[in-house]
């Protein structure tokens, strides 16, 4: 059992760390829109950079979205004496719903943002 969450452990920061490595992605893609005045290129520039912007929002949300859920799923698998420490504590007292619906509305409003300045 000790194993598995180790495995599970190590799948939500991996998780975490490309959700980062995603964010990074779109922040690149909006100082491409900006700097690259795609707001001015041909359409077919346009819909590639829409398109890059869409799949990588969309993907940082879902890497986030199953880090946090692995990261609840550890809060709530502790044992007696985990859960008495410190940080199984806070653990369980985080409001794991309220970031998963945070992660949604920046990643919904991302897309949004980005589209209408695209186009």
């Amino acid at each position: 059992m000790e194993d598995y969450k180790n495995r599970a452990s190590a799948l939500g920061r991996s998780n975490m760390a490309m959700a980062t490595a995603y964010q990074a992605v779109n922040v690149a893609v909006l100082a491409i829109i900006v700097f690259g005045k795609i707001a001015e290129a041909d359409d077919s520039i346009k819909r590639l950079v829409a398109f890059t912007a869409v799949v990588t929002a969309i993907t940082a949300w879902l890497f986030s979205s199953n880090g946090l859920k692995i990261a609840e799923d550890a809060a709530k698998d502790m044992t007696a004496a985990e859960a008495a420490t410190a940080a199984g504590k806070n653990g369980a007292k985080q409001p794991w719903k309220i970031y998963q619906l945070y992660t949604l509305a920046v990643t919904i409003a991302s897309i949004v943002i980005t589209l209408t300045a695209i186009y």
